[in-house]
């Protein structure tokens, strides 16, 4: 049930790459905004966040994400998540999504494709399989997640949260919030 690895579904379109983040790419989840919100020259649309169709408040209004926050928020929004293992199988319609965090500053998702590798979509940038370092992801408990000081960014997942099995053979609605998001990693 692994997502094939193809990048271009969320790469070719700004209009798709720039309404889209980690949260929404590690569950395949895809709903264009109306083009006055979202076109290939402006996005003013909000990224999907973890916990705002349950009801969970803004990022804004809470300090810091946390492993345990994002954890209760999605099992908040998403029937049948459940904590694996990396070497543990996840069931039949399900698969792997890992999670890790910045605690002061951000959440990351990455998602185990059909080749066995893991790729991620780190915020309205293009859909990669590499790490911080440019290596091919095998395990993002292992995988390069800092990112700090290029091109001035400050994020550096230092916390590893779980391995998770996503549902992946049923629609999932996710509800965009926060404040306008900025051309930078989730």
């Amino acid at each position: 049930y692994e997502p094939s690895y193809n990048p271009e579904k969320y790469n070719k379109s700004k209009r798709i790459r720039e309404s889209h983040n980690c949260f929404a790419y590690a569950f395949d989840h895809m709903d264009l905004p109306p083009l006055k919100e979202c076109s290939d020259t402006s996005c003013t649309v909000p990224f999907h966040q973890p916990g705002r169709k349950s009801g969970y408040p803004k990022w804004n209004a809470v300090k810091g994400k946390r492993c345990p926050d994002l954890m209760a928020r999605l099992r908040a929004d998403i029937h049948g998540i459940q904590a694996t293992t990396f070497t543990r199988k996840c069931p039949k319609g399900t698969s792997k999504i890992a999670l890790v965090v910045d605690p002061h500053e951000d959440y990351h998702f990455y998602r185990q494709d059909s080749n066995g590798f893991w790729s991620h979509k780190p915020g309205a940038m293009p859909v990669t399989n590499l790490d911080a370092k440019g290596r091919l992801i095998y395990d993002p408990a292992i995988a390069s997640r800092n990112y700090a000081n290029k091109s001035g960014n400050t994020l550096h997942y230092t916390e590893f949260c779980s391995y998770l099995c996503a549902p992946r053979n049923k629609p999932l609605r996710f509800k965009r919030g926060g404040a306008t998001r900025k051309r930078r990693r989730d």
